[in-house]
């Protein structure tokens, strides 16, 4: 598997991975251990994350005891991480392969680099901005690489309120219709092809609903505020497939801003998308 043909079957962003790609050599586990945890710990510590399911985590695949697949479980944490910090030093070549293919794809936002003081780049890297840790003194690192840590999540939260403003703002009449009626359901269904149930729907969302919201569910489609999901069931020994319209991790965003619903109906809504769906948000 190439990265050119990798497709991440995780659409969004995994807002708590901080993926580390470093060498596997036994003498920089003391920059894991001893700098790159407590950092993280630190952060934690910084933004009141407390809870463990609210909490930035390390993760390196050294630690990682599964073999199938590990290069396909690479890509994955290089697309989707939240953090991807890359230990320049010894210059390792599975390192640069693995950082050249983030540079390549990610926002350089999303991605540190840190070597230790003496590190002399080569050539192609030696415009790279990186910091630089004193092994003599990996504790007293630990505070400036916990201030880059937050520094790139406060970049890229403030991304995520451009784009979360620039999708409301490209919401019409039958978009605002569709959000004003559907955005209380964490999915919904329009059945096009059964007259009667488009009769029923007019009757509860009043003349020319269907058509304005089937306008407006294409259009909200299209800005990635909605997708559609499919669910198999089996019923009296017969498999039917359910097909409705879930709202995405930027369409919940959007509702939020909106204030269509709460900040705990938004937090329950982004554990509850279907797997493939999102599972991690876009923040």
């Amino acid at each position: 598997m190439y990265p050119y043909n990798y497709r991440s079957t995780i659409l969004g962003i995994n807002h708590r991975l901080i993926f580390v790609v470093m060498p596997f050599a036994t003498c920089l586990d003391e920059v894991y251990v001893d700098l790159i945890k407590p950092a993280a710990d630190e952060l934690n510590s910084r933004l009141g994350k407390n809870n463990v399911d609210s909490k930035y985590f390390t993760y390196r695949t050294k630690d990682d005891l599964r073999t199938s697949s590990g290069w396909i479980n690479v890509m994955k944490h290089l697309f989707t991480a939240q953090i991807v910090l890359g230990v320049l030093t010894s210059d390792n070549a599975n390192v640069f392969y693995e950082l050249g293919i983030a540079h390549a794809t990610q926002p350089i936002r999303r991605q540190i680099l840190i070597a230790r003081k003496d590190y002399e780049p080569k050539f192609d890297t030696k415009d790279l901005i990186y910091y630089e840790y004193d092994p003599n003194d990996l504790k007293g690192c630990i505070p400036s690489l916990a201030t880059r840590m937050k520094n790139a999540i406060d970049e890229y939260n403030i991304e995520k309120e451009q784009i979360v403003a620039q999708a409301r703002m490209k919401i019409g009449p039958n978009d605002f219709e569709v959000l004003m009626q559907h955005g209380k359901d964490r999915h919904f269904a329009l059945h096009s092809n059964d007259p009667v149930w488009k009769a029923r729907y007019e009757v509860q969302y009043g003349s020319g609903s269907f058509r304005r919201h089937v306008e407006g569910i294409n259009n909200l489609c299209s800005y990635g505020l909605i997708g559609l999901n499919t669910k198999s069931v089996l019923s009296n020994n017969n498999i039917r497939v359910e097909f409705s319209y879930w709202w995405t991790s930027l369409g919940n965003d959007v509702l939020r801003l909106m204030d269509l619903i709460k900040d705990d109906e938004l937090q329950s809504r982004r554990g509850d998308l279907p797997e493939f769906f999102e599972k991690f948000t876009f923040w």
